[in-house]
């Protein structure tokens, strides 16, 4: 035990020491989660929507064109037609409306001009002023209100972008953390003949990995709660469930890529063909693993493989959790699915690791 300690305190020096694994591991992730973060992606869509005025309004249109002007969606542009249809054909524009002088009283009629090439847009503009015209219509004609609208408010959880990120961000770098910090670390010392050396001594060489998984392990959730503390304090991020589940999970994702970590560490003879491996298996998963959005966005062919994958267990789980405060029970099938692939990995890992440096 007193060696394990020793190894432990050893391998958490060796971790700090490492410029790239902490940056990698700490500095990058952040960085990225700062700055997704500060880019406003959850700002409602505006359309851009010009109003033609041929002749200078009544009181009453006017009127009119001030409640356009009031709806939120709405970025309104005001011009001649000529400039107006230029700015269309520019695909500046959803729509443009030319509006008569004396729209109120009627009859009169509005004159659409769409872009064909935003077909949604243009149809809700027109379908919000045609709201309004007939709203009108209905006030000026006397016409009672027989319907009423009894609205309840229901509180509810706003899921913000960085509120969908944080959770895969979390699973993404204990992917890469686990992954490359340990294959590096181990084919390092496996071409120098370092781990052939430590079979002469009394230590136990599983000792030294059990040392080495220990740190991974504490690193994991040193990582996962600076995450979170920076998402809650700068972002406003709410964490509505379990925050001993959320370590839980972190730490079996930890185990489960730690797998794959030392499966790489036998596979590679070198350390230059490190990165080769390990990109090769995690560069697809940054994209499929369902970190940056959601895989039900994917073709179903794609969703299929996609929704196998260890990571998209990781970063499904962790946000089931983080964003709506699910129990062990609700991600228990990722659970197991986890456990499934860890056990996999740790198979292919002791496969495939060796403590002999490369043979020429």
């Amino acid at each position: 035990m007193f060696t394990l300690w020793k190894l432990t305190v050893v391998a958490i020096k060796m971790f700090v020491r490492n410029k790239q694994a902490m940056y990698f591991t700490f500095f990058f992730p952040i960085f990225l989660m700062v700055v997704l973060g500060l880019i406003n992606f959850d700002s409602a869509t505006k359309f851009d929507v010009g109003i033609v005025l041929n002749a200078p309004p009544s009181a009453q249109t006017k009127q009119f064109i001030e409640g356009i002007k009031q709806v939120p969606v709405f970025e309104i542009h005001e011009g001649i037609e000529s400039e107006e249809r230029k700015a269309l054909q520019d695909d500046k524009r959803a729509a443009v409306f030319i509006i008569p002088a004396d729209l109120i009283p009627g009859p009169s009629e509005i004159k659409v001009l769409a872009n064909a090439n935003e077909p949604a847009e243009s149809a809700a503009a027109v379908n919000i002023i045609s709201g309004m015209l007939d709203k009108t219509a209905l006030t000026l004609s006397g016409g009672a209100n027989h319907f009423t609208v009894n609205k309840e408010e229901i509180n509810s959880h706003h899921l913000k972008y960085i509120d969908f990120l944080l959770p895969g961000l979390v699973a993404l770098s204990i992917m890469q953390m686990t992954i490359f910090t340990v294959a590096f670390l181990f084919v390092t010392f496996k071409e120098k003949g370092i781990l052939k050396r430590m079979i002469a001594t009394p230590m136990r060489p599983s000792t030294f990995v059990l040392s080495n998984v220990i740190v991974r392990l504490l690193i994991t959730l040193i990582q996962t709660a600076i995450f979170i503390s920076i998402a809650v304090i700068f972002f406003n991020v709410q964490i509505i469930g379990s925050y001993w589940l959320i370590a839980l999970i972190a730490i079996l994702g930890s185990l489960m890529f730690l797998g794959l970590g030392f499966a790489i560490s036998g596979m590679a003879s070198t350390v230059e063909s490190v990165p080769v491996f390990a990109n090769l298996i995690a560069f697809p998963m940054l994209f499929l693993g369902g970190t940056f959005f959601a895989i039900e966005s994917f073709p179903t062919w794609l969703m299929n493989i996609a929704k196998y994958l260890p990571l998209t267990f990781l970063s499904h789980s962790m946000r089931e959790v983080m964003t709506k405060g699910a129990s062990f029970a609700q991600i228990s099938t990722d659970i197991w699915w986890m456990i499934g692939w860890a056990i996999i990995l740790v198979i292919l890992a002791n496969w495939t690791f060796s403590f002999e440096e490369k043979r020429q």
